[in-house]
């Protein structure tokens, strides 16, 4: 009875230490992402994003390729020099972010071979600034989104402390295999979840398979594959899965000369203004 008694107070005093550090009791389970949880993180020099799975380095970019039905699309990812902390309220106000500009070009017939020549050919598809800040945990914060495609809609965008949005997890600095988390939240238009689905290697390098999802679009999910050597990382390849499963590939990093920065819409700064 006595080591009974002595497990049952060691469990009781995990879970409350647990509960207070707003972990989950158990590995991979969900992952607190709440407000509260933002609020009592350490974000001190947050706008640096180096965790070792996905590691961002501002002057950089990350040149992806993919071929499916709709044609041939390059995307470029680059990590802006610029940083904000035009966020606002008690819980998000302040806090320093990494800029983030993605953009899309699709070129319908393959008839590009290059990059240079695709952007110069063609406009752009989609085009977003991101807003990334990491935590002394090395998680990954989604503080939002500006984005416009083709077509003048920018479904999706969302500013955490804006009409009720809140922060989420993009990626996890310690992998648990099933850990889940919400990746960002405003309602019925950006409702991301992500989860760590398992490890593989990769050409000698160690990698963890996620997946992301949206309950706002049925059976569109992606499986994203981050690779690291222990210190840096890159995200490497990604599966979308809608229908017939496309492969996005990273081809290039730091490519050159690139594509001027847009004048907008979309916006580099984020702001609550519709």
């Amino acid at each position: 009875m006595k080591n009974l008694r002595k497990g049952l107070i060691a469990m009781l005093i995990l879970t409350f230490l647990l509960l207070v550090s707003g972990n989950s009791a158990f590995a991979g389970g969900e992952v607190d992402t709440s407000p509260e949880r933002f609020d009592s993180a350490d974000f001190t020099n947050s706008e640096f994003i180096t965790n070792h799975w996905w590691t961002l380095p501002a002057g950089d970019n990350f040149l992806y390729f993919a071929e499916g039905e709709d044609g041939c699309e390059w995307n470029l990812v680059q990590v802006l020099a610029a940083t904000t902390s035009n966020f606002v309220g008690p819980i998000y106000g302040g806090t320093s972010a990494r800029i983030i500009l993605d953009r899309a070009w699709l070129d319908e017939e393959c008839v590009y071979d290059n990059f240079t020549d695709a952007y110069s050919n063609l406009d752009t598809e989609e085009t977003t600034y991101d807003w990334y800040a990491q935590d002394s945990e090395e998680n990954i914060w989604y503080m939002g989104e500006d984005t416009v495609d083709s077509e003048g809609s920018s479904e999706g965008s969302f500013v955490a402390g804006c009409d009720g949005a809140e922060a989420g997890i993009v990626l996890l600095g310690t992998q648990d295999k099933g850990a889940y988390y919400q990746q960002e939240f405003y309602e019925d238009e950006a409702e991301d979840v992500g989860k760590v689905l398992t490890f593989l290697d990769i050409d000698g390098l160690d990698c963890v398979k996620t997946k992301e999802w949206t309950p706002l679009e049925t059976g569109h999910n992606e499986h994203k594959f981050y690779c690291t050597d222990g210190t840096d990382g890159e995200l490497v390849k990604i599966d979308e899965i809608k229908g017939k499963t496309v492969v996005v590939d990273l081809i290039a990093r730091n490519v050159a000369p690139v594509p001027g920065t847009p004048a907008g819409p979309p916006f580099m700064i984020p702001s609550c203004a519709p």
